[in-house]
Order: C-alpha cells, then sequence, then structure tokens
C-alpha cells in the first residue's frame, strides 16, 4: 500500500476530509477520490456537471479508480480528484496536473505528483473527468434535452475551479496556479489557460513538449459520429431518456465497437458557438488574463539529459514576450525525475533559478517582444 495511516482532517464546505501520509514520502499527505462535482449519472449523464452536494460524513475514496470495479462504479466516481500537499503547507504553489485518460492508470501519474508535491514542496492535484461518450457525445442534431458535448471539458473547468476555492484549505496559494498533463491533457491544460472562464485562475502553463495537437470537430462532424454511435447501440434516434438509463457497460461496449476501425474512439472536442475552439497560440494570445507559458524540449544536439526550456508571457491582446530561455541540466537521482526544471517552475516561475541546486542552467538570454511560437519548441 502506498499511504500510511490517516493524518488529521481537513475541514471543506461539502464537509470533513481525511488524508493518509504517503509511505514512499512521508513528508507528503495524500488526499484521493474527492468528489468536485456531483456523480454524473441518471438526468445528470450527458450533462454538463452539477454542484457537489454537501455531506456532514464525506467519504472520499482511499484508492485509485480501475476500471475493474466496474463501468458504472467509474462513471459515478469519475468527477473526483486527487490532492497531494506537503505536511503543514501553507500558500504553496499549485499544480493541476491533467494526464492523459488512455493512461492514467498506469501508477506513473500518481508516482509523478507525489514526487513533485514532496521534492518541490508544492501542492499537486489530479483531476478525472469525463470521456469517450460520456465525456463528448454530442446530440444536439439528433435529439432534444441534451447538452451539445464537451462535457470533459466543462468537468476540467470545474475542477479548476474547485482547486481555485478549496486551495488554502490544502496549504496552497489560489494565486499561483499551474496547468500541464501530458498527451490530450497538455491541450486540456493549453485550453484551460486561454478560455475566458478558466484564464483568469491560471497563472502558468508548462508543455513539456511543445504545443500538443488539436484535435476539433464541427457541429456537423459530431453529428455523424452521434448517429453512428446510436446505431450501434441500437437506440431509437428519437427517444430522451434511454442514453440516461442505459448501463454503462453498454456504452463502453459501444465505445469500443465505433472505436475499432479507425484505431482510436472518434470522440472529442466540438467547436460551438459557447466554447469556438481555435488556433492555439490565437487562444492564448487573446487569453484575458496574462499567463506565463513554459515550453519544452529535447537538446538532441547538446547531448543527453538537456534540455531547452523557453518561457513566454502572453494573454491580454498583445504579442507574446519570450523572456527566459534556458538549457538546463536536470540531474538524474531516480527513475521517476519528479519535474526538475518543470518543478522549479510550478514553485518560482524560473526553470533554472539561481538559487537552485537541483538544476544548472548553461544558457539564458533575454529575447525580447517576438511573435509567439509554441510549435517552434516540439
Amino acid at each position: 500500500m502506498p499511504y500510511l495511516t490517516a493524518t488529521p482532517t481537513v475541514a471543506l464546505s461539502e464537509g470533513p476530509v481525511q488524508g493518509r501520509r504517503h509511505r514512499r514520502f512521508p513528508q507528503v499527505r495524500a488526499f484521493c477520490g474527492l468528489p468536485y462535482a456531483a456523480p454524473p449519472v441518471s438526468f445528470l449523464r450527458f450533462a454538463p456537471p452539477a454542484p457537489c452536494p454537501r455531506s456532514d460524513s464525506w467519504s472520499p475514496l482511499g484508492g485509485s479508480l480501475r476500471g475493474g470495479l466496474g463501468a458504472a462504479f467509474v462513471e459515478a466516481t469519475r468527477l473526483t480528484l486527487d490532492v497531494w500537499t506537503p505536511v503543514d503547507a501553507a500558500d504553496r504553489p499549485v499544480l493541476v496536473w491533467l494526464d492523459d485518460e488512455r493512461r492514467a492508470h498506469d501508477g506513473w501519474s500518481r508516482r509523478f505528483c507525489a514526487g513533485l508535491a514532496a521534492e518541490h514542496g508544492v501542492v499537486v492535484v489530479a483531476p478525472r473527468h469525463r470521456t469517450g461518450a460520456l465525456g463528448y457525445l454530442d446530440l444536439t442534431a439528433l435529439r432534444d434535452g441534451f447538452g451539445n458535448g464537451n462535457f470533459g471539458l466543462l468537468d476540467q473547468m470545474e475542477a479548476l475551479t474547485w482547486v481555485a476555492t478549496h486551495a488554502r484549505a490544502f496549504g496552497g496559494d489560489p494565486t499561483t496556479i499551474t496547468v500541464s498533463g501530458r498527451g490530450e491533457g497538455a491541450h486540456a491544460a493549453a485550453l484551460l489557460a486561454g478560455l475566458p472562464r478558466t484564464s483568469p485562475l491560471v497563472r502558468r502553463l508548462v508543455l513539456p513538449v511543445g504545443a500538443p495537437p488539436i484535435r476539433v470537430q464541427t457541429p456537423a462532424q459530431a453529428a455523424r459520429v452521434g448517429a453512428a454511435f446510436l446505431d450501434v447501440l441500437e437506440a431509437d434516434p428519437a427517444a430522451r431518456g434511454d442514453l440516461r438509463e442505459i448501463d454503462a457497460e453498454a456504452i463502453v461496449r459501444a465505445e469500443a465497437a465505433l472505436g475499432q476501425p479507425e484505431g482510436h474512439l472518434p470522440f472529442g472536442l466540438v467547436a460551438h458557438d459557447d466554447l469556438p475552439f481555435g488556433d492555439l497560440t490565437e487562444l492564448l494570445h487573446t487569453a484575458p488574463t496574462s499567463v506565463d507559458v513554459l515550453v519544452g524540449s529535447t537538446c538532441a544536439e547538446r547531448g543527453a539529459g538537456l534540455t531547452m526550456w523557453t518561457v513566454w508571457r502572453c494573454g491580454q491582446d498583445r504579442p507574446a514576450e519570450r523572456f527566459s530561455t534556458a538549457v538546463v541540466r536536470t540531474p538524474h537521482r531516480s527513475g521517476e525525475g519528479y519535474g526538475g526544471a518543470f518543478g522549479a517552475f510550478v514553485r518560482t516561475g524560473d526553470p533554472a533559478p539561481a538559487d537552485d541546486p537541483e538544476a544548472t542552467a548553461l544558457l539564458r538570454s533575454l529575447i525580447g517582444w517576438q511573435p509567439l511560437d509554441l510549435g517552434a519548441a516540439r
């Protein structure tokens, strides 16, 4: 088991929650399975996240959520998050880590989050969200009474709002929130940093491998996917409530059957008037508040163990300012890594601060005002 006995309780408006001391990192408390919204089942299926009801006896889940526990259980517990925080933390920077859902259960993500909290003294939060058909099925062209998809992104927005609201209870500073992730999670983090609803909550964004690709469907494309999904389910396109009543396992089977010809699930973000996704660079350029963006790329020509990190400041309808570039060598002390320059940026806003003995800056330059070019750092 990765956790030791329970440690002191944290009081939230939804009710008290109890953490556990991490066995590998005893200086870290872990709070696992905390709901940030109501379970997305029954009439809340295919709907935006609803507020989590208050309880005098909140009982968060103590372990990771695994598919083997059953599709219905996973669906009911999808809108939950894990928090790792140093013991006696106060006003620490906060990282919201959005993992690639296809790899979220490999164990690496949980070790990475706990290690970042231990090594860099930051509060790390990893939310879950709806995926596949439950997260992105768009039925607006086929049925009345259903939302227009993008429920998974709305979940992530709700989770970020929850973090900003409750960060101080876990020893975090809500004014220094960084968002990042791997794979599709990195793309989601960039959206949270640029969209008007959530940009004011984000101070920093980390894109470890440059600008992630964007796969956004038009409403017409989403309608074709929705029709194909209903056909696989053998569901009546004119019915209203059956998709909210059908067993979750049937939805999982239909997703698998629909995804087989292309090798991946066809569900994803849909561009509607309320969420008009455009170019990622333009989205960050027009963010309503200023955000510092750290972009990393491997320096293969300079030797192993080196990464070039570029820090941009963008938003507020102004040209992006590239104000720091550093080639960093991070000592590799363990098989995990725990962030190195990544963690230093979350903590200080600098991937290689001068007072950080764990990272050595080999090159640093002030570049001045230049157009933002995240893709160049891939």
